[in-house]
């Protein structure tokens, strides 16, 4: 490019600045001026910036793409990996480095703010907080039927486009909520606000009851703020504890001390939930701020069997096409050559019937989001979407007041040499337990990976009603988790579904000790 030509790109690069500086100088809430975003970095870049100082030179410039930072006064990346966020943070560039882009809040996003936020911590060098992005802006739609949804790039019969990238932010597309003006959270805001929580809870020696907490604030003491301390056994509170927090100075710690019950032989935790005073513009008085929990020990009990007071001996009948079990309460039938499926196919107590689609070992599922790429270069070209499962080989054996179900199958797409290789084990005793233990084994060229590995079967709609031990009440996952807590959970299954769009995978509650599900009436 000619330096003629190069000139008058300038001319454009420059004249955008000036005109925006000149729009917005006068907010005092503008402390920093961006020359813009993913643009590259070169000659008119550079322009951009000098026309700024020579505006204001009493604001810092910022833009990404100027690495080295060569003319900016702010170093930055975006989406850098923690590790080497804390080599910036080791070996610190002579000008201030933020992150101006993380977290991307898409779909079931962001995971892993807590490691950035420990890198925000220790380095003063680094800051972060520029989570993209605040909310999502799909356009409210409504179909025949009176449903709400929401479009993106695409649903106008417009290409290209740039598909459901306006659906990344924190809170959903339906703000303000006309019925309450808020707007609606999703679980990564509320992931996010236990992250950066300026009240942190710390143990020291949780045997005797020692903690410390430490204000992040910059300028304010916690003189405003409340500890609740609760000891809790398998959903049974055991103790509890008002501490009100006084005199812990911005950017220090203070010790606590929790007076701590007789644990019994139950898995317990120290749970912490601190509380703002006072009522402010975006919250009531009371308003929690964040919850720790602090794990004090394990479940010691001796695991008791299962043994109802109307046990009996279990009756099994070999039909042409099927084998029934029968108990006092639990009748079990597996149809053996009508279904060829050899596993149970009905499963009654007390004459209800629980199952409504026989139990698989799955390796597909719906597209996800986030799977679009892997669904059309690997799975569609293998026929992963349309794999079968076929019986090779079925028994039954009764013993010692149970019966063994044993089954091995195989479950491959039509045609190709590749599949798995199953085996499942089912085993129903006397006391109405039943249990089922799976495996499998690849075999055939297939390097690639699969879909999923799961477990399913449809059961009775009634059973809409769910208690778990575990970790809740919102969506977690192994890298999202410090907003949940492990206790004893109730729902239904439809508030446990977020509607996302596209789907993005979804959560279950981790670290489930004992899931359950039961009709509205409660019955087992």
């Amino acid at each position: 490019m000619g330096k003629r030509r190069r000139a008058r790109v300038d001319v454009f690069y420059v004249e955008r600045i000036v005109r925006h500086i000149h729009a917005q100088k006068n907010h005092p809430s503008i402390i920093i001026w961006s020359l813009g975003n993913e643009s590259g970095y070169g000659c008119n870049i550079r322009a951009m910036y000098h026309a700024a100082k020579a505006l204001d030179d009493t604001r810092l410039v910022h833009y990404e793409e100027d690495r080295d930072a060569e003319v900016v006064d702010i170093i930055s990346t975006m989406y850098t990996r923690v590790p080497l966020m804390n080599e910036f943070g080791e070996y610190p560039h002579p000008k201030p480095r933020i992150i101006c882009e993380y977290a991307h809040a898409m779909g079931n996003g962001p995971g892993g703010l807590t490691e950035y936020q420990n890198v925000f911590y220790k380095h003063d060098c680094i800051q972060g907080h520029y989570v993209w992005e605040w909310c999502d802006h799909g356009i409210q739609a409504q179909d025949d039927n009176g449903n709400v949804w929401y479009k993106f790039g695409g649903d106008y019969g417009d290409y290209p486009n740039n598909y459901n990238f306006c659906l990344d932010g924190l809170i959903y597309s339906d703000q303000p909520n006309l019925s309450n003006h808020q707007d609606t959270p999703g679980p990564g805001l509320k992931e996010y606000k236990q992250v950066i929580a300026p009240v942190k809870i710390h143990a020291l020696d949780l045997t005797r009851g020692e903690l410390k907490v430490e204000n992040k604030l910059w300028f304010t003491t916690l003189d405003d703020y409340t500890l609740h301390a609760e000891v809790r056994a398998e959903g049974e509170t055991l103790a509890t504890q008002q501490i009100k927090l006084c005199d812990v100075a911005p950017n220090s710690e203070a010790p606590l001390q929790i007076t701590l019950p007789q644990l019994d032989a139950r898995e317990a935790f120290l749970n912490i939930t601190v509380t703002k005073d006072s009522r402010t513009r975006y919250s009531e008085a009371g308003h929690p701020i964040a919850t720790y929990q602090f794990p004090l020990k394990e479940n010691t009990a001796q695991p008791v069997p299962f043994a109802p007071n109307n046990a009996r001996p279990l009756t099994l009948e070999a039909g042409r096409r099927s084998f029934e079990l029968h108990r006092s309460r639990l009748q079990l039938r597996n149809h053996l050559l009508k279904r060829m499926s050899g596993k149970p196919t009905s499963w009654q107590v007390n004459g209800e019937s629980l199952l409504t689609r026989e139990p698989k070992i799955n390796f597909f599922k719906p597209m996800i989001d986030n799977h679009k790429q892997e669904y059309e270069g690997l799975w569609q070209p293998n026929h992963l979407q349309i794999m079968q499962e076929h019986l090779r080989d079925f028994a039954v054996e009764q013993s010692d007041g149970e019966v063994l179900i044993i089954s091995r199958t195989v479950i491959a797409p039509p045609v190709f040499d590749f599949g798995m290789r199953c085996t499942y084990i089912w085993r129903i005793a006397a006391d109405g337990q039943v249990n089922v233990a799976l495996s499998g084994e690849r075999y055939g060229d297939y390097p690639h990976i699969i879909p999923c590995i799961g477990f399913t079967m449809g059961i009775n709609g009634e059973y809409d009603q769910v208690a778990y031990y575990g970790r809740g009440p919102g969506e977690n996952y192994a890298d999202s988790q410090q907003a949940n807590i492990i206790d004893i959970w109730r729902s239904t299954v439809d508030a446990m579904f977020h509607v996302r769009r596209p789907l993005p995978e979804l959560s279950l509650p981790t670290e489930q000790r004992q899931p359950s599900a039961c009709p509205l009436d409660g019955t087992d």
